[in-house]
């Protein structure tokens, strides 16, 4: 009995003794650790955070047709959902532009949200053929606008250079509630992923707005170097095909504000509409520009007298644009077999069998051209992605 009741005394000591210690490690933890206050504020942001992403966009807008999710900050305590945006007039670019979207989806691993700006009787084209991709290829979303131009004259915005073309210059107050977007002309081919591309977003300073590439690699066949009659950026100017945009930084300094005022100055010495007033504005503030490499906007300038960006030549081209209706015109058949073989390309379709050799095909009846004798460019991230793929 003596013995049981000593062992009974012990145990009670032992338990006394670790509930001490617990209380002790506690009062260090309360002490030294975050406060109450700094405890329910972070729980509080990720709450927000979570509310934030899985909020939908509402615009209030008839014209807006919201078909999915928008996150509204580029760095947030989840992965950013890629904004994308393309401006659409005229029935001869639907086609174009949703070849477009299809090499995003086919080359992008993480989840995106398309910005299509388009008239009314294009929009059901788009729902379509979109809502039917979803079904096979659930990782973006989409929101439908019409074209708007808030500005007064929208008459003149409407018909600078090509129709709606200008729409990208006020996007920064028409998608008030987004932070960073890509924009990118309709005659565009992603050969690589938007992530790689948005990572450019983390290589900019405080100070810049958006980022661009050269229009020119060569002075001797640069367009702005030589015909220009307004100012422009650098030695070369900038193409403004495929643009990264800090829309939020843009509205801080007054974005539309500047193009209007260029617009009213310089408009009788334009000739690329859109594109030239976004060289005269960063011409005035160059500090406000990233310029990154021409892998990311090649086009047949590039290419169609001899090799003209490295990069491409180095690491394969990330972007094609069909600039001059390069996608369309025999006289640029590199690029049209190019886009034709991701046309004819159907989701669900083996890479390796449905794309890349299709592509080689078209391409090795191009090895005449300029061009066609750097078919290697055009196919080497296709090539890298299907081996990747095979080795997972």
């Amino acid at each position: 009995m003596k013995f049981r009741t000593r062992v009974v005394g012990v145990t009670v000591l032992l338990i006394l003794v670790v509930i001490i210690l617990a209380l002790g490690l506690l009062s260090v933890v309360m002490r030294f650790g975050p406060s109450r206050e700094t405890r329910n504020r972070a729980m509080f942001d990720q709450t927000s955070a979570f509310k934030k992403i899985n909020a939908f966009s509402i615009f209030g807008m008839d014209q807006r047709k919201d078909r999915g999710q928008l996150v509204s900050k580029q760095h947030s305590f989840f992965r950013p959902v890629i904004q994308l945006a393309v401006v659409i007039c005229g029935d001869d670019r639907v086609n174009e532009s949703l070849n477009m979207l299809k090499s995003a989806i086919i080359y992008t691993n993480t989840s995106m949200h398309f910005h299509i700006f388009t008239d009314p009787p294009l929009m059901t084209n788009f729902i379509t053929v979109l809502d039917h991709w979803k079904s096979m290829a659930d990782k973006f979303t989409y929101t439908i606008h019409e074209v708007t131009f808030l500005q007064e004259g929208e008459k003149k915005w409407r018909s600078l250079f090509k129709p709606c073309a200008a729409q990208r210059l006020f996007l920064p107050t028409l998608l008030h509630d987004v932070d960073a977007l890509l924009y990118v002309d309709t005659d565009t081919l992603f050969f690589r992923p938007l992530e790689d591309l948005w990572n450019f977003f983390d290589l900019m300073n405080s100070s810049q707005i958006a980022a661009l590439t050269p229009e020119a690699e060569d002075l001797s066949i640069g367009w702005y170097s030589r015909f220009a009659r307004h100012p422009y950026y650098g030695k070369f100017g900038v193409n403004s095909g495929v643009m990264l945009m800090n829309l939020t930084r843009m509205r801080d300094f007054n974005w539309n504000g500047h193009i209007n005022d260029y617009f009213t100055k310089y408009r009788l010495n334009i000739t690329w509409g859109d594109q030239d007033l976004i060289n005269i504005f960063f011409s005035f503030y160059p500090e406000k520009l990233y310029v990154y490499p021409c892998e990311w906007n090649f086009r047949p300038d590039h290419c169609m007298y001899r090799m003209l960006c490295q990069s491409a030549q180095d690491n394969g081209v990330s972007v094609v644009h069909g600039i001059r209706r390069s996608f369309h015109e025999k006289k640029h058949p590199t690029f049209s077999a190019v886009y034709h073989a991701m046309e004819a390309f159907q989701f669900g379709q083996d890479l390796e069998k449905d794309l890349l050799l299709p592509m080689l095909a078209g391409l090795i009846n191009q090895s005449h051209s300029s061009c066609g004798k750097l078919a290697h460019v055009f196919t080497k991230r296709l090539e890298a992605r299907i081996k990747n793929m095979k080795h997972l």
